[in-house]
C-alpha cells in the first residue's frame, strides 16, 4: 500500500522519532521529509525510501477497508510512553507564583 502522507507523518509522531532521525533512516533530507508530510511535490523514491524507514521500525500501514479509511499500526514496545499531566480525580496542579497573603 502507498500510504497517504498523514500515515506517514502520523507514524513518525507515533514512534516519537524526529524529521532528522527518520530522515538519515530513509536516506533523504530532513527538508524532504518535511515537503513529504506537508502534501509538497516530492518523487515517489522519496516517499517511498520514508516509508519503508517506517515499516523497517515495524510501523504496519493498513489498507481502508469496511467503510473505514487506512491507519496504522505501531507495536507497543516501540511507541513511546504517554506522557500525562494530569491524573483524572486528582487535583491539577499550581502553575506560576505563588499568590502573596497580605
Amino acid at each position: 500500500m502507498k500510504a497517504p502522507y498523514q500515515l506517514l507523518r502520523a507514524a513518525r509522531a507515533a514512534l516519537g522519532i524526529e524529521h532528522v532521525m527518520l530522515a538519515r533512516e530513509a536516506g533523504v533530507s530532513k527538508r524532504t521529509l518535511v515537503r513529504i508530510e506537508t502534501l509538497r511535490n516530492v518523487s515517489e523514491e522519496s516517499r517511498g525510501a520514508v516509508q519503508a524507514a517506517l515499516e523497517a521500525r515495524g510501523v504496519q500501514f493498513l489498507e481502508p477497508q469496511d467503510g473505514s479509511g487506512p491507519g496504522i499500526r505501531v507495536p507497543d514496545d516501540l511507541a513511546p510512553p504517554a506522557i500525562r499531566r494530569h491524573e483524572p480525580g486528582k487535583p491539577k496542579p499550581k502553575v506560576g507564583r505563588p499568590r502573596s497573603e497580605d
